[in-house]
């Protein structure tokens, strides 16, 4: 006859169940990835709404969130539980959930970088505006051009070109906050003064000579809102700096399938 051999206490144990992500957790990080955003903080929330079971729980999610961000290329600075109807690890930490005792929302947000700018290497300025020097008089005014570093960095005695002219000049004065000053790296705003009159204009651009060139042909990964599907050999509108220029899709290489991230 067969034996039956019953335990009461199994040496092994079911796995945690697998959580689904919702597809809007999945675009919406793949699409802070795709706008560069340096630092990414996964909060669970409404964790209040489960009577029983809090802790295992989170920890599904936040076993599913790793596993999706590790795949995707996403570096998670943080995943937090957190209830905002009640403010549990929001601000302060929760004194509902004795199991977690990792910083709050805020404490992590505080501790993260606020720009992602690269320091080194060439400059790179988009010119947002362009104004008259405040001197006294009206005979020669230096023209100082205004805008965001986005690369780089700038100081008096640099030689810069402009695009789309071309031309080259040197760099007389940078001036940061209405005063004058030794120089300004990327994530400032710098009004930088030219040793001679150049034709510059809003959304031109000034750079290192030699660092950046035109092209009629890219590639670039799109993330495309319209109801409407891209058509290819359809001409659009594309934003470039503050003008506007038409562009023609030529091919489309693949599509990333948000749910497998397989490029399909």
């Amino acid at each position: 006859m067969p034996r039956w051999c019953w335990s009461t206490s199994p040496s092994w144990t079911l796995p945690p169940p697998r959580v689904s992500l919702l597809p809007q957790t999945r675009r919406h990080s793949l699409l802070a990835r795709l706008l560069r955003v340096p630092s990414i903080v996964f909060a669970v929330n409404k964790l209040d709404a489960i009577e029983q079971g809090t802790q295992a729980a989170f920890e599904n999610v936040a076993r599913a969130l790793q596993k999706f961000a590790e795949e995707a290329g996403i570096v998670v600075k943080g995943i937090v539980p957190v209830s905002a109807l009640r403010g549990d690890n929001v601000a302060t930490p929760s004194a509902n959930w004795d199991w977690y005792s990792g910083p709050t929302l805020l404490q992590i947000l505080e501790t993260l970088p606020a720009t992602d700018e690269a320091h080194d290497g060439h400059l790179l300025v988009p010119v947002q505006y362009v104004a008259r020097d405040e001197g006294e008089g009206t005979g020669h005014q230096h023209r100082v051009m205004w805008g965001r570093i986005a690369h780089g960095s700038v100081k008096a005695g640099d030689t810069v070109q402009i695009f789309p002219s071309g031309e080259t000049a040197i760099v007389a004065a940078v001036r940061h906050a209405g005063s004058e000053v030794d120089g300004c790296t990327a994530g400032q705003s710098a009004g930088i003064v030219l040793d001679r009159q150049v034709d510059v204009s809003r959304g031109d651009w000034i750079f290192t000579p030699g660092s950046a060139s035109t092209k009629q042909e890219f590639q670039v990964t799109l993330a495309w809102l319209d109801t409407e599907p891209a058509v290819v050999g359809r001409k659009y509108w594309l934003r470039h700096g503050n003008r506007w220029v038409q562009a023609r899709i030529t091919s489309i290489d693949h599509r990333l399938d948000i749910h497998t991230l397989d490029e399909v």
